[in-house]
């Protein structure tokens, strides 16, 4: 088709099927919503939030004195292993300790697709996030993993440096399931399929309509025009 687009003809040719659009808006979220009830699993997240301290040797009491006061440098130092505990948490080691102490029926592999760590930028603070299909698996895991971690650590390093602030909690709202956000983007997604199509129709439709259409195509002037005439019941034409 050579011709240009012609933005109000497009504009009618959608307004004409604008049930079309309103019809595929409502399947579409019926659709999004069957889809998050019936089809989605859903999945459960546990974290435990950690903040790394001053490094000891084993020593968990608290002291004024200005020996045991923090630094840069131990800031400095904690933030450098914030990436490194990070791979400790996700390692087979503590993985394989987590199935053996919990007794699961679980691989490392499947373990680490469970296990999420991040950190808050420009703090010490890390966060491990357990996501199962069961809420109480996930904490379970959380909690055990932490203690592995923080034994590893000891271990690896021989410092305790790692303080909970937030204990892990069984949390039974699915983390994977926005029946809102599933229902929008299904009647987006059917919005435009129809749109796309509708305008397909319009684009490769060569039929001629109106008489602005033939001057259009042959540069003629159209004479006249004749009615479409119709019978009404009755009798009565109706042109």
């Amino acid at each position: 088709m050579d011709e240009e687009l012609d933005l109000l003809d497009l504009f009618f040719a959608f307004w004409k099927k604008k049930l079309w659009l309103f019809a595929a808006v409502i399947v579409g979220a019926v659709l999004g919503f069957v889809y998050t009830r019936y089809i989605v699993v859903p999945q459960y997240t546990s974290s435990v939030t950690m903040i790394l301290a001053k490094a000891s040797n084993g020593s968990t009491e608290s002291s004024v004195d200005s020996e045991d006061a923090i630094t840069q440098s131990d800031i400095t130092l904690n933030q450098k292993l914030i990436s490194t505990y990070g791979e400790i948490m996700k390692s087979r080691r503590v993985a394989n300790t987590v199935i053996e102490n919990l007794h699961l029926d679980m691989t490392y592999n499947q373990i680490k697709n469970c296990v999420s760590v991040s950190s808050v930028k420009d703090t010490d603070v890390i966060k491990l996030s357990i996501t199962t299909l069961d809420p109480e698996l996930s904490a379970k895991i959380a909690e055990n993993m932490t203690n592995v971690f923080t034994e590893e650590v000891d271990r690896i390093y021989n410092i305790k440096n790692i303080s909970i602030i937030d204990n892990a909690e069984v949390d039974r709202k699915p983390v994977n399931i926005s029946y809102s956000k599933n229902v929008v983007i299904f009647a987006l997604i059917a919005f435009v399929i129809v749109a796309v199509v509708i305008f397909l129709i319009y684009y490769f439709d060569n039929t001629i309509k109106t008489e602005e259409n033939i001057q259009k195509l042959t540069g003629l002037p159209v004479l006249c025009v004749i009615p479409n005439i119709e019978k009404e019941k009755g009798g009565k034409k109706r042109a």
